[in-house]
């Protein structure tokens, strides 16, 4: 979803995608991951001027929790960050527990 939209940096994000591997947490504390790759020569850079390339909005029950983040750095995926309003519930939100949709 976060890879998604229909601009051509999302194209080339989402060309990312088949070359990238889960890097780890970035934190011990938290379930935010890290993205890495095998091999960047196949990928496509994307162009991005800072902040988070894509941002969804989470939400259960009608109540806004948070906004879940993509991160670009040096024109390749970074990481997927989770940041609660409120009480961090220690796990990445998916669509199959909550609403996600951009904001």
């Amino acid at each position: 979803m976060l890879c998604s939209g229909t601009d051509a940096e999302s194209a080339k994000a989402r060309q990312q995608l088949k070359f990238a591997r889960w890097g780890g947490y970035q934190f011990k504390e938290c379930e935010c991951f890290s993205i890495s790759f095998t091999s960047k020569l196949d990928c496509q850079s994307v162009r991005h001027g800072g902040g988070p390339f894509s941002t969804v909005l989470v939400s259960k029950d009608g109540k806004e929790l948070g906004h879940l983040d993509l991160w670009v750095v040096a024109g390749y995926l970074h990481s997927v960050d989770y940041m609660p309003f409120e009480d961090d519930p220690g796990h990445l939100p998916t669509a199959e527990n909550y609403t996600l949709e951009f904001s």
